[in-house]
């Protein structure tokens, strides 16, 4: 690395506290700022951009150089020109972004030291460029995998997801003689996921339903129990998604366990974001031969046993809104990181 002196200068004329800042990835922050505006348009003269289309054209990545703990570590970051409103979209890897558009409002102090030091810094590389590798890189603000055992504790055992998954490929040869089934039917099978996870069920079927399911039941629950015509009738012509069948109601961000009526003789299950009560539902579906189809059931397999791979900094495929910080990983070792690459720079003048 270069004499480190001058990355230093930058940022010692640029105060920051960045983890204080706010930014957000689907509504960021608008300040219209003309002098800022021109700063991210000068900006464009020194690099190449990553993608151009009819509507942005978009530059990244760049470096914001930090200090942690005595260090020089760097911060991911980039920004577009949205060329059908005329502002640019500034963001900061993994955290969100702002955006800036043409206006006379003053940057404050942190978000003006954000822009300059990632300027300056560029500036630096374009005269003098060092290559930055993601050992350089603040880790809080890159993303990575890493399998779910080394964040936190496996909660089943790798002998005992075997033996679900050889029960559940078994249990697959069973089948409903008929998809035409009555609500009570439906209930009481939603009773039995209710059973399974020990909640109070000193209700009759429909009461049971409305004290844990979504409550958007699109009048599914003004249908008679015993009404095979009724419910066949109401499944066809019912447009309300997934909600009816939310028989674990989720959090505010959350899925909860869906439950659909059987289809092709079988029942199907899905997982969500509601690991532990998914699991003891398929069990007791298995313990009583109930034909179902489980399709996330691998993955909530791996994620019990800590096989599963998940994201760092970022959220994961399955489940849907798990997120895992840097600092959750116990062994960070173990995470595999993503590759970041710079810009391309325009030859010097």
């Amino acid at each position: 690395m270069r004499d480190e002196s001058k990355i230093w200068e930058i940022i010692k004329k640029y105060p920051l506290t960045l983890y204080l800042m706010d930014f957000d990835h689907l509504s960021p922050p608008t300040f219209k700022s003309t002098k800022a505006f021109n700063l991210l348009k000068e900006m464009e003269s020194y690099i190449y951009p990553a993608r151009e289309n009819d509507y942005v054209r978009c530059y990244y990545y760049l470096f914001l150089p930090v200090n942690v703990k005595g260090k020089i570590k760097f911060v991911p970051t980039g920004f577009c020109y949205l060329k059908e409103f005329d502002e640019y979209e500034f963001f900061v890897h993994t955290k969100g972004g702002i955006r800036i558009g043409k206006g006379d409002e003053e940057l404050s102090d942190c978000y003006n030291s954000l822009l300059m030091r990632v300027y300056e810094f560029m500036k630096l590389q374009h005269e003098d460029p060092i290559f930055v590798t993601t050992k350089d890189i603040y880790k809080y603000y890159l993303v990575g995998e890493v399998k779910l055992k080394y964040v936190t504790k496996p909660k089943m055992s790798k002998e005992e997801a075997k033996q679900i998954l050889e029960q559940y490929k078994e249990n697959l040869k069973n089948r409903l003689p008929s998809d035409d089934i009555t609500l009570r039917d439906y209930l009481e099978v939603v009773k039995v996921v209710y059973e399974a996870n020990n909640f109070k069920v000193d209700k009759d079927l429909k009461e049971l339903y409305k004290r844990y399911a979504d409550g958007r039941d699109c009048g599914m629950m003004d249908l008679p129990l015993d009404d095979k015509e009724a419910f066949k009738d109401w499944k066809e012509h019912a447009h309300c998604g997934g909600h009816p069948f939310e028989i674990i109601r989720g959090g505010f961000i959350t899925y909860g366990v869906y439950l659909y009526p059987p289809r092709e003789g079988r029942y199907t299950i899905y997982a969500n974001d509601f690991i532990d009560e998914y699991i003891n539902a398929v069990k007791e579906f298995l313990k009583r031969k109930i034909p179902f189809r489980a399709p996330d059931l691998i993955n909530v397999l791996k994620y019990l046993t800590g096989e599963l791979v998940v994201k760092v900094n970022d959220y994961s495929d399955f489940p849907k809104h798990l997120y895992i910080f840097y600092f959750d990983v116990e062994n960070k070792r173990k995470i595999k990181w993503e590759v970041i690459e710079e810009v391309n720079y325009r030859r010097r003048r």
